[in-house]
């Protein structure tokens, strides 16, 4: 399991960028932590778009999801014995 906070509430939108950028540092190397960092991602910018009603945030927050769900997809289909 990833080290991402599970709870970002609290968190100012700066605290919320830095442990955004944090999690690229090292960068996520498999297709697992890219999906858990995604997933991490979307739960930033969804938190930023609720507190400041801002569509920009809501759509990459949309594209991260979108993102993860790709690659959770190709892990699925590698356990199956796929490509």
């Amino acid at each position: 399991m990833s080290d991402y906070p599970t709870d970002l509430s609290g968190l100012s939108g700066p605290e919320l960028v830095r442990l955004l950028l944090d999690a690229t540092n090292p960068p996520p190397t498999t297709d697992a932590e890219r999906a858990e960092f995604f997933d991490f991602k979307a739960r930033v910018f969804t938190t930023l778009a609720h507190r400041d009603e801002n569509p920009t945030a809501e759509a990459i927050a949309a594209r991260a999801r979108a993102d993860r769900d790709r690659l959770l997809a190709r892990i699925e289909d590698q356990n199956r014995g796929g490509r």
